[in-house]
């Protein structure tokens, strides 16, 4: 999104030396970095709702040419460019003077501020009590556009999960199954991270990213299309059946047979070529019990 010379324009040579070195830190940590990782996984899936239900796309940056530059996103429809750098120390200041994150955050916002772009800029910790001093002592120059936050640490996904409601919210959304246990969740957010690793220097938006995740495990992740219909005539079909009962949230076909007794989900989404298969199949057989049924919903 930046350049060199823009940035050197406005803040000359010395100050790019400064951030091709940090760019360069960046990137060589990058693929070891637990906490950034977990973080842009964060904003993929709280970003993911409006991608997919009101089609307002954005655009993920990790280790961007900028001066706080572990995170950028850019929603494309808002003028706001939000930056994110990530601390996972209980050591952190803002400091005082050049390549202190106060320094940081003032460049940041001036560099904002020459692409036309209005700044929301994030220091994001993994202690409360560090968000809350660090809150309380934010240097006036940058209190105006800058935030703490905070975002927990944690080893393993699995853990994370179980910590952060937040993150287990915002994934359980991107399942295909309906009332998903942990372990399900839990596969869906390391597809999701696999993506994301992947993806991290090709700057891809959160749809690219979300299709690629499905690409990785179609049976897992929901949807991203907005309309969920099926044949007219298997709809007939599927209706006529005895307690036998369906919907198409997520994509995906779910049933149930005898209020409970038996319950699944067809595993290809209703928009594949793989379930249109399956429509052709069940309008052939045209079965009338859930025995005739059963086999095609396996």
């Amino acid at each position: 999104m930046f350049t060199a010379e823009q940035i050197q324009s406005l803040f000359g040579q010395p100050v790019i030396e400064y951030l091709q070195n940090k760019n360069r830190g960046g990137i060589n940590g990058e693929k070891g970095s637990t906490y950034e990782n977990f973080y842009a996984l964060y904003q993929l899936a709280v970003l993911a709702k409006d991608v997919i239900e009101l089609d307002r796309d954005a655009t993920l940056y990790g280790q961007a040419f900028a001066f706080v530059d572990d995170l950028m996103v850019d929603r494309h429809d808002n003028p706001v460019l939000r930056n994110y750098q990530l601390k996972n120390s209980s050591t952190v200041t803002w400091g005082k003077g050049d390549k202190s994150i106060q320094d940081d955050f003032y460049k940041q916002k001036i560099l904002n501020d020459s692409i036309s772009r209005e700044s929301e800029i994030s220091l994001v910790v993994s202690n409360r009590d560090l968000q809350d001093r660090l809150s309380e002592k934010c240097p006036a120059s940058i209190r105006d556009f800058s935030q703490v936050l905070y975002f927990p640490y944690e080893k393993g996904l699995s853990q994370l999960l179980t910590k952060y409601p937040d993150l287990q919210e915002s994934i359980e959304y991107l399942c295909a199954f309906e009332d998903p246990e942990i372990d399900k969740i839990e596969c869906v957010a390391n597809v999701l991270l696999g993506a994301i690793v992947s993806s991290a220097r090709e700057n891809l938006s959160v749809r690219e990213i979300l299709e690629k995740a499905q690409s990785f495990s179609p049976s897992y992740i929901r949807s991203l299309s907005g309309t969920f219909t099926l044949d007219p005539q298997v709809a007939k079909i599927l209706s006529n059946i005895k307690k036998f009962s369906y919907n198409t949230d997520r994509g995906f076909l779910h049933w149930d047979y005898g209020d409970g007794i038996l319950t699944g989900t067809v595993s290809h989404s209703v928009d594949s070529e793989q379930f249109e298969k399956i429509q052709r199949l069940v309008k052939n057989a045209n079965p009338t019990t859930f025995v005739e049924i059963q086999d095609f919903l396996l």
